[in-house]
């Protein structure tokens, strides 16, 4: 669904600003067990009563996991010294990643201090249907990301159209009509996409282990419903995008 992580052009020259205009899409990428239904743990040649074995299975599970968060949370930073992202939309993203590795790490210390293999089997359970850390929280954390990294970008172009209608109003006459084509577009690009990043965003908070576990079915739904919504606010901003450089070089002609 999303490509890899790309920077759309700076755009720069008559227009009088240059600006960073953001990423459009993000590596989504997820390792290959993302999507994996529970595991069966007997088919991992641990024996009825080889509590060991189990322990050292669910040990291997929960270090992936961890791994894969830590991850995650590499990449909000990144993002939000790049200012692709604002304070608290990382904020919120990183106490996120820090509930699900404080809750994997207590499970770890259970799961660890078993005695029988019956109860190290059920720890091991609950780390799939508990947490689901591919299956839910991942994904869902990526979209989240996503749409953050979104939202600064509609806001960075929104907060240009002032500069854009001065550069406008004094553009030579023969150019006019042409610039505000575009900037009628440009506008109504932008206009679209506000709705649709907040509809999406509040689909997230939906997005939860329970959801999943209970309601297959309406979770699926919604995140079909999340995965067009992100298709479409890419394609407006693009669009937009396409506008501004438009504009920009319809200005530095001379």
């Amino acid at each position: 669904m999303i490509s890899p992580m790309q920077f759309v052009r700076r755009f720069s020259g008559r227009v009088g600003f240059a600006v960073g205009l953001g990423v459009l899409s993000l590596s989504m990428a997820l390792p290959a067990q993302a999507f994996a239904a529970t595991m069966n743990v007997d088919a991992q040649k641990c024996g009825a009563k080889d509590v060991k074995c189990v322990i050292a299975f669910g040990d291997q599970r929960i270090t992936e996991r961890l791994t894969d968060l830590s991850a995650l949370d590499t990449k909000v930073q990144t993002l939000q010294q790049k200012k692709h992202i604002g304070e608290d939309e990382a904020e919120a993203l990183k106490n996120d990643v820090s509930t699900n590795k404080n809750g994997l790490n207590t499970l770890k210390s259970k799961l660890d201090a078993e005695s029988e293999a019956q109860a190290a089997r059920q720890d091991v359970k609950n780390i799939y249907e508990q947490f689901r850390i591919y299956a839910v929280v991942l994904p869902r954390d990526e979209h989240r990301l996503h749409l953050d990294v979104e939202k600064t970008l509609d806001d960075k172009l929104t907060d240009m159209k002032t500069k854009i209608e001065a550069r406008i109003d004094k553009a030579p006459t023969d150019k006019k009509d042409q610039l505000n084509s575009l900037y009628n577009d440009y506008k109504a690009q932008l206009a679209a996409v506000t709705p649709l990043i907040e509809g999406a965003k509040a689909i997230l908070p939906n997005m939860t282990p329970t959801s999943f576990n209970t309601n297959r079915g309406a979770y699926e739904g919604q995140l079909n419903t999340l995965k067009s919504d992100e298709k479409t606010i890419q394609s407006d901003l693009q669009k937009a995008a396409s506008d501004l450089k438009q504009i920009n070089q319809l200005l530095k002609k001379k």
